[in-house]
């Protein structure tokens, strides 16, 4: 494969291109996100890269070389954010590697380039965010052959990006039909990615998790069985002297 040096980045929220979403989504999001329950159908993402008042407003980030050019592109990695214009928070939704490009630096390319665009404010139309959150495979419930990635590795490779988990029992909400919702994650998040905000409050926390699982279903998410756990460890975040704990130490694991 070719060197990265020549890398380009496209953000499909800012210039839609259908061919080479779909050669992101088969050559490298399917093959990263294998679980079902965990993957979205583009036909979600469409109308929300050609609509500007969508809400989750999204960065659909593309990396790879000759993107332009359907003969000779190869996608090397993705990387999807959400900005959610009531709590002025970002999740990454995703965020993957091609297997042929990983240890080249490529994730760290990619987070720059989210950055670049947070701090341009074209996301989110100026607001200072306030959160970047992201979700991860907690590395105590899945084993390391029931993953691409070895969860461990990937804790790692978070961690040296800057994240840091929020201590709370999170559950990703079923994201289509048909599909449930997903536990065995982590909700962590990556200060620096919004540098001018101030530092985490479970006020912060609570006000994305509302507005995300709302958006994904939920009339009522702090009523809502289903979130019971999620919202009393968010509770409990109150009486925390240190909000964020960091990735490795939670999982005794050397980089």
């Amino acid at each position: 494969m070719k060197p990265t040096s020549d890398l380009e980045c496209i953000d499909l929220g800012e210039a839609f291109d259908a061919g080479l979403l779909d050669a992101a989504y088969r050559e490298v999001y399917l093959p990263a996100f294998p679980v079902r329950d965990e993957q979205e159908d583009p036909s979600i993402w469409i109308p929300r890269l050609c609509d500007p008042d969508a809400n989750p407003r999204l960065a659909w980030l593309v990396a790879g070389t000759a993107l332009a050019d359907p003969a000779r592109r190869q996608v090397l990695g993705l990387l999807v954010g959400e900005y959610y214009a009531a709590s002025r928070c970002v999740l990454i939704s995703y965020v993957a590697v091609a297997a042929a490009a990983r240890g080249r630096g490529l994730g760290r390319q990619l987070f720059d380039a989210l950055l670049r665009k947070l701090e341009s404010g074209r996301l989110s139309r100026g607001d200072t965010v306030r959160a970047v959150f992201a979700e991860i495979h907690d590395p105590a419930a899945v084993a390391a052959s029931e993953d691409v990635l070895d969860p461990q590795a990937r804790l790692r490779v978070m961690a040296r990006l800057g994240g840091m988990r929020v201590p709370v029992v999170y559950l990703q909400p079923p994201l289509g039909p048909g599909q449930s919702a997903a536990g065995g994650l982590w909700l962590i998040v990556f200060p620096e990615l919004a540098p001018a905000a101030p530092p985490l409050s479970d006020g912060t926390v609570r006000a994305f998790l509302v507005e995300f699982y709302r958006e994904l279903g939920s009339a009522e998410p702090e009523r809502d069985p289903l979130y019971a756990d999620t919202f009393a460890s968010v509770d409990a975040l109150a009486g925390r002297r240190t909000l964020l704990e960091p990735l490795i130490d939670e999982c005794r694991v050397t980089a």
